[in-house]
């Protein structure tokens, strides 16, 4: 069940890449991640509030799943779509995706997780696929400087910190629907302090397009963080992280289909999509 859920998750942020993709061409960063914050926040808040078990929300774990929602998805997507509208989905997604290296070694150091050899096996596999697809090609279209990779690589760092953050909140909770509740509180309540603080607002454009296309990114990213959710509490970080890394599989199909006056879809982007699925191969069948 945790390999399927996670593997629907994948599915639905690679599709919502796209729709953030199109949306930037009439929007800014700071725009993408107030319209998908805000979407994700009325729909889960909404949908999943009634089904929560507000009992179970302790201090400990409200701190630990709202801190989890202020990293990712506010913090890491800020620097997603930054290196969405610098670099491209095809080179972005996949390097964003890296973060089952950083979510392994923290759930091995801290929640004391197992690495088999499969499992490390099939990380390495979808990492190296990732930075295959990460790599500079001339026949792609997309010019851009290697330094505005750090945007992508930074939000593959965080997520895989957020990620064993929220299974250790899962210790002191069994409410998925509360736990994803208090994971868009998190995001909601930082994103806010960016507005007001941080004077991010300046940069928030209102137009047809934004709406559109980040509304629609927020619906389709809040079915992907339910199933990834409910994944992390049935399965061990170090499985669920590398199947959601399966995304750039997604973005990538995605992109060639739908963006072919935007981006093109090389040989290595080819050959980084099958060592990703191969990765997810070793990951699920061992």
């Amino acid at each position: 069940m945790a390999t399927l859920t996670a593997l629907g998750a994948a599915f639905f942020f690679g599709s919502a890449h796209i729709l953030v993709r199109y949306g930037l061409s009439t929007g800014s960063p700071t725009t993408a991640i107030t319209f998908n914050i805000m979407t994700m926040g009325t729909v889960l808040l909404a949908v999943m509030g009634p089904w929560a078990d507000w009992t179970q929300a302790s201090a400990p774990a409200v701190g630990w799943f709202m801190l989890a929602g202020a990293v990712a998805p506010l913090t890491t997507q800020f620097l997603f779509y930054e290196a969405i509208s610098r670099v491209g989905v095809a080179r972005a997604s996949p390097l964003r995706n890296t973060s089952p290296l950083f979510a392994g070694l923290l759930a091995v150091a801290w929640l004391g997780e197992q690495w088999t050899v499969a499992l490390a096996s099939g990380t390495v596999m979808i990492i190296l696929g990732a930075t295959v697809l990460g790599m500079r090609d001339r026949q792609a279209l997309t010019a851009f400087r290697k330094r505005d990779l750090l945007f992508a690589i930074g939000a593959s760092v965080l997520g895989g910190v957020a990620s064993p953050i929220r299974k250790f909140g899962y210790s002191m909770l069994t409410s998925v629907p509360l736990a994803i509740c208090l994971t868009l509180m998190g995001s909601l309540c930082g994103l806010l302090l960016y507005m007001v603080v941080g004077h991010g607002y300046r940069d928030v454009r209102v137009n047809r397009g934004t709406v559109l296309w980040f509304g629609l990114s927020g619906v389709v990213t809040s079915c992907g963080i339910t199933a990834y959710m409910l994944s992390l509490s049935l399965g061990d970080v170090v499985l669920v992280d590398p199947l959601i890394a399966t995304t750039p599989l997604f973005s990538v199909t995605f992109t060639h289909l739908l963006l072919k006056d935007q981006e093109r879809v090389t040989s290595k982007a080819v050959i980084g999509a099958l060592l990703i699925c191969a990765g997810g191969v070793v990951l699920t069948a061992f």
